[in-house]
C-alpha cells in the first residue's frame, strides 16, 4: 500500500498526561477540549473481540447472496413510496 508510518511513538503515560490535562483545563475554563483522557484510553484499547460463540450460535435465515439482492431491491431498485424517511448520523 506504499504507508509511510512515523517513526517516533508517544508513551501511553504520556497521552495519558497530557489527556488528564486537558480535562483539568476543561473543567476550570468550562471549555470542551478535543483530547481527553476518556478519547486516549478509547484510542489506545484494542478492539479485537472473538465470535466464536456468535458464529456458533446463529443461523442465517438465508443465504448472503440473496440478503444482499433483497437489500437493493427494496433499498434501490423499487423503494416504497411512502412518506417516511430514516435519517441516520
Amino acid at each position: 500500500m506504499d504507508i509511510n508510518l512515523p517513526k517516533q511513538k508517544i508513551p501511553y503515560w504520556l497521552g495519558m498526561i497530557c489527556g488528564y490535562g486537558f480535562d483539568l483545563f476543561s473543567f476550570f475554563f468550562g471549555k470542551k477540549t478535543l483530547i481527553s483522557s476518556v478519547r486516549v484510553k478509547k484510542f489506545c484499547a484494542t478492539t479485537q473481540f472473538d465470535a466464536t460463540k456468535a458464529h456458533n450460535s446463529f443461523d442465517a435465515p438465508f443465504p448472503l447472496k440473496e440478503g444482499l439482492f433483497k437489500t437493493l431491491d427494496f433499498e434501490f431498485i423499487n423503494p416504497k413510496q411512502d412518506d417516511v424517511l430514516f435519517y441516520s448520523e
